[in-house]
């Protein structure tokens, strides 16, 4: 199966076809991206930018609310109700992500190169590929899934899913607008260590087996020799990039829709049964900035909701170091690229990239609330020393 594969696509990309199929799956993936960025994604985001912090949230996993949740309601019809109004949010995002994995999987399979040599280089390609996309982590899982099924190396796969939530523009000015500079600062940087820096040496040396196992066709060793019978008309080149697109739109739905609202169900039992409202006016400690993390991490948050939240929170009260704890993990990991991850590739590396993006989470909360304190420590200073002028005796004031 593997050697008929790779006669497949060398054939395809050695031949005068692939010009043909290569337009017609490009001209339908920039059909499908910018229906949905300028139909939705971009100015949802920009509307969302506007409120800023004023952002009124109904539902903790949710900006669009279907079924309004009451005070009174029972723990299963709450949890019933998030599930709802969370699929309902993320409805457009999925079919999205959906839509435009099944592109990305057949547009790859006709390339004959799709990743250098170097682990910096193919994180930046999809740090490249992944920042314009719009679409938050969960949404962005299925694309994932697309490239790794398309055989794009194992960086360019987990660097295309972590940069679409934490590196879009609107997003990020979103943070700037909305928190102290210190604050966002420390996100961005902290970002930009997790995805361009850990993520190629985690993916060269601690993945160094799903790394290698990255199906790339340029080593397949099979007789490349093209018949020019094969030369195929536009018609024909259209017929059969639409088949293999419905064949690739049946495989990422049929392994990714499923997991979508078991996700979100899990994420209405977690929110439900530990609200983090219910760490506001908390004492900052180890444990509940552990907690704080691992909770934030499993969230499948949509896009921006992670800057809203924490943003409500901070007014809220809570403490500096569980706000940046929140404003990390929040968008950039949850349980569903981690279940698309552990069916896909490995439980190791789901697991791991879990626990990475929640030590990476505290680490920039620690920092974060050590330069707070300092702060702090500084006005009160300036204040203590301006009331001891003010009491020194023969200073006289107008």
């Amino acid at each position: 199966m593997l050697s008929s594969y790779c006669q497949l696509m060398m054939n395809l990309t050695n031949s005068g076809n692939s010009h043909k199929r290569l337009i017609i799956i490009g001209l339908l993936m920039c059909y499908i991206a910018f229906s949905f960025w300028g139909g939705s994604r971009y100015p949802a985001l920009n509307d969302k930018a506007t409120m800023g912090g004023e952002t009124r949230l109904e539902d903790s996993l949710s900006f669009e609310v279907l079924l309004e949740i009451q005070q009174g309601d029972s723990v299963p019809k709450r949890i019933a109700y998030s599930t709802v109004n969370w699929v309902n949010t993320n409805k457009q995002g999925m079919t999205f992500g959906v839509l435009f994995a099944a592109a990305f999987l057949t547009l790859l399979r006709m390339l004959r190169r799709r990743s250098f040599k170097h682990s910096y280089a193919n994180a930046l390609m999809g740090f490249v590929i992944g920042t314009p996309l719009g679409v938050c982590v969960n949404c962005a899982a299925p694309i994932a899934k697309g490239l790794h099924e398309a055989g794009a190396r194992l960086e360019t796969t987990l660097t295309t899913m972590f940069s679409s939530p934490t590196m879009n523009i609107v997003v990020l000015t979103m943070v700037f607008s909305i928190f102290p500079f210190y604050i966002a600062m420390i996100k961005l940087a902290s970002t930009l260590i997790f995805i361009l820096l850990l993520i190629p040496l985690m993916s060269r040396y601690l993945f160094r087996k799903e790394t290698l196992a990255t199906y790339e066709p340029g080593n397949c060793p099979v007789d490349t020799t093209i018949d020019a019978s094969l030369i195929e008309s536009w018609p024909q080149a259209l017929m059969t990039t639409g088949r293999e697109y419905v064949k690739n739109l049946w495989f990422i739905t049929v392994r990714t829709v499923p997991l979508m609202f078991l996700a979100g169900l899990l994420g209405a039992v977690f929110v439900t049964l530990f609200p983090l409202h219910s760490f506001v006016d908390s004492e900052f400690t180890f444990t509940g900035l552990l907690l704080v993390s691992l909770i934030g991490v499993f969230l499948p948050a949509p896009i921006a909701l992670d800057v809203v939240l924490a943003s409500v929170l901070m007014s809220a009260g809570l403490p500096i170091a569980y706000v940046m704890a929140l404003l990390f993990t929040l968008g950039t990991y949850s349980v569903y690229p981690f279940m698309i991850i552990w069916k896909s590739i490995s439980l190791r590396l789901a697991v791991i990239l879990y626990l990475t993006v929640a030590v990476v989470g505290m680490a920039a909360a620690y920092v974060a609330q050590t330069y707070s304190d300092r702060e702090v420590e500084q006005m009160l200073e300036i204040f203590g020393d301006a009331h001891a002028a003010e009491m020194e005796p023969g200073v006289t004031h107008e």
